[in-house]
């Protein structure tokens, strides 16, 4: 497995392991919805790319795949101050966003 589909993957384990921790911090039910849908964009992004091909060499993937490690920090780090569910949600959907950039240039 490429450094690309591994970012994704490493992704997607990481708010599956956090899932349950995340959504019992979400006071209403909108904040649950809203994670869950970053939830299964992440699921999908890595789902999608299993069994393709990136160009790993691509400047734009390695940079990529660079900010999805910066991401994945920024995700395990908010997930010790749950207190603030709101920002703990504008986290991950920017990290699920860089993923699902990066499930954008696996090769076709």
């Amino acid at each position: 497995m490429g450094p690309s589909l591994q970012s994704l993957e490493d992704q997607y384990m990481l708010l599956t392991q956090q899932l349950s921790m995340i959504l019992a911090a979400c006071p209403s039910q909108t904040e649950r919805d809203q994670v869950m849908t970053q939830y299964v964009a992440s699921r999908r992004n890595y789902w999608n790319c299993v069994q393709r091909v990136f160009h790993d060499d691509d400047p734009q993937v390695i940079s990529l795949v660079t900010e999805m490690k910066s991401e994945q920090q920024q995700i395990t780090d908010c997930t010790k101050h749950l207190d603030d569910i709101a920002k703990v949600i504008d986290i991950i959907t920017d990290a699920v966003g860089v993923g699902t950039a990066l499930a954008a240039k696996v090769a076709v």
